[in-house]
């Protein structure tokens, strides 16, 4: 159908009787029109796969959020890091209220560190915090070149009395220019969550060299979740039993995406499929071991 994020010809769709034998609907792209398909189904309690959007949608029974949101990436890294008994510690510059404030009311306040008058990183604020015999995972968020330089400086300064590695709890365009060295992130092991993963497999390869010999061009990221996210669904269908049961039930790993549903505060399906990755010293990003 014709869509933008205000309009679409879903209305005229669903009138003209274009679901009657619709096991399962992926899209649209945006939220707005997936909540109005949902409304405008009503009780035919047809599955919709909302395919691209990280919006929280309105409640609807036959919702699924396929891409995880950031608020999901943000609790599973956390989770891992509780996961594995380690020691979470927050450097966060003063204009980022949004991690502060999840931090504090998840019962983490004692976790962030103090910043000194001029809002820069103290190494010795760092330290008081910091627990030999375990990892202590430094979560960093800011996107100020200064903030960043001061706060690795401070935690590559500990590596030597300390077990400690950096984590993003999101994509920070600061770290992808020349201000950061890669190579300083790569010695604290960077450490974020990821709604895909890069695979290397033989099966993987003979996917992308089958999908160049029919298009003409390799897939890109999207391309790839595409498949993933329509051969996720297909398999789901084709199981006897009921796709709402199956969906509860099981995890399934396709090409690159992950697919792990689960209710959410707003009773919508949502997928919890996220990777936890690092850098590694070859330079490499692999995903962190469980």
């Amino acid at each position: 159908s014709v869509e933008t994020k205000n309009t679409s010809s879903i209305p005229s769709l669903v009138q003209q009787n274009k679901f009657e034998n619709t096991a399962a609907i992926i899209g649209p792209f945006y939220q707005n029109n997936v909540d109005n398909l949902s409304q405008l189904l009503g009780d035919k309690s047809i599955p919709i796969l909302s395919p691209l959007s990280k919006e929280r949608g309105k409640s609807g029974a036959n919702i699924y959020q396929s891409m995880p949101t950031n608020e999901d990436c943000r609790e599973a890294m956390i989770n891992y890091i509780n996961k594995n008994n380690g020691n979470l510690i927050a450097l966060i510059d003063s204009k980022k209220a949004v991690l502060k404030d999840y931090l504090k009311t998840n019962n983490y306040k004692n976790s962030i560190v103090g910043l000194n008058s001029a809002g820069s990183v103290v190494k010795d604020s760092l330290r008081k915090l910091l627990v030999r015999n375990k990892m202590n995972y430094i979560i960093l968020d800011s996107q100020k070149t200064g903030f960043i330089l001061a706060a690795t400086n401070a935690m590559m300064s500990l590596m030597n009395d300390y077990q400690l590695q950096m984590v993003i709890l999101e994509p920070n365009p600061t770290l992808d220019f020349h201000e950061i060295d890669l190579n300083r992130l790569v010695k604290l092991k960077m450490m974020y969550p990821s709604i895909v993963r890069e695979n290397l497999s033989p099966e993987a390869e003979i996917f992308r060299n089958k999908y160049k010999k029919i298009n003409k061009i390799f897939p890109n990221q999207f391309a790839i979740r595409g498949f993933d996210l329509a051969f996720d669904t297909m398999m789901r269908l084709s199981q006897v039993e009921d796709f709402k049961t199956v969906l509860e039930n099981y995890a399934t790993e396709q090409i690159e995406n992950k697919f792990n549903y689960s209710k959410n505060s707003l009773d919508i399906y949502s997928n919890k499929g996220i990777y936890i990755l690092n850098y590694e010293s070859d330079l490499t990003i692999k995903q962190a071991s469980e």
